[in-house]
């Protein structure tokens, strides 16, 4: 299990073994933004949400961990509670030192506090994350004049990924892959598409402008890539104007972003297709990531 996983099982355990969905994300959301270890290597990352600060991921994955036992998910009083169980309790225990004495920290600070005190605490300080409220919002999302962005996820989570979109103003993903499966969550087509339609950006899929993944193996050095990156210009970019007339049209009517994996623009086809999306255009590129 991951240490990011048994450090929210150790925030249940410290609130007495259960706790509801909303109160163990503000906490371990503070658990990042207010402690030394940050909830440790690979932890949670957020995008404003319905009540401030939330985490796709931790929903994903604590509905993984009810299914393995170490919780149960129960309604009490018209409300989902988390519940840990035995097994939970004690791969909680396993939480690294250093994340356990933090997270007793926040337990200590926040544990007691209701829904309402929580979030009165909360959103005046992380005044961000109220961006896409229904309890209050004390921001307004980024507005952006429309350019040729392009961002890869690799490397984040979805909830870090779409955090940094809103944080560009970006209203739309223009998914650029051919194949948009991923194993790492909230990367697949239907669910960046779902999830991104939570925090309002709109998604649009443009298979033909992406490389078949069977052209993308052994790619080793820099000249790997530029010799497949030359045949896609070549070829692709030729054969599909209709598509890249599609992408500029798209773009031009409101921010919006080309999508694929790699981070490095430089070894991703994105970078070549905002060329040619610029030309037509006549839009400045921007990478947002790299």
């Amino acid at each position: 299990m991951l240490n990011r996983q048994k450090a929210l099982l150790y925030l249940i355990d410290l609130a007495g073994g259960e706790t509801t969905p909303l109160h163990l994300v503000k906490w371990a959301f503070l658990l990042r933004e207010e402690s030394v270890s940050k909830g440790g290597a690979s932890f949670y990352e957020f995008v404003p949400y319905k009540f401030g600060p939330y985490s796709f991921c931790i929903a994903q994955e604590m509905n993984a961990m009810a299914e393995q036992g170490y919780l149960q998910i129960e309604e009490k009083a018209g409300h989902t509670v988390w519940r840990i169980t035995a097994s939970g309790k004690t791969v909680g225990k396993g939480t690294p030192k250093p994340v356990a004495q933090d997270a007793r920290q926040i337990h200590w600070r926040y544990g007691k506090m209701s829904t309402d005190a929580l979030l009165d605490d909360i959103y005046p300080r992380y005044s961000w994350f109220t961006v896409n409220s229904q309890r209050k919002k004390l921001a307004k999302k980024k507005t952006v004049q429309p350019a040729v962005f392009t961002a890869g996820y690799e490397g984040v989570t979805v909830d870090g990924f779409l955090d940094a979109l809103l944080r560009a103003g970006i209203e739309r993903i223009i998914d650029v892959r051919n194949n948009p499966v991923s194993r790492r969550y909230g990367f697949h087509k239907s669910t960046l598409n779902r999830l991104a339609g939570n925090v309002g950006i709109e998604y649009a899929h443009v298979p033909e402008l992406g490389i078949h993944s069977e052209n993308r193996q052994e790619l080793e050095s820099q000249a790997d890539y530029d010799a497949l990156f030359n045949v896609y210009r070549a070829k692709t970019l030729k054969r599909e104007g209709d598509a890249i007339r599609r992408v500029s049209k798209l773009i031009e009517e409101k921010p919006s972003v080309l999508v694929c994996m790699e981070a490095n623009p430089c070894q991703c086809h994105r970078s070549h297709l905002a060329v040619a999306v610029a030309a037509e255009s006549a839009l400045p590129i921007k990478h947002l990531r790299g």
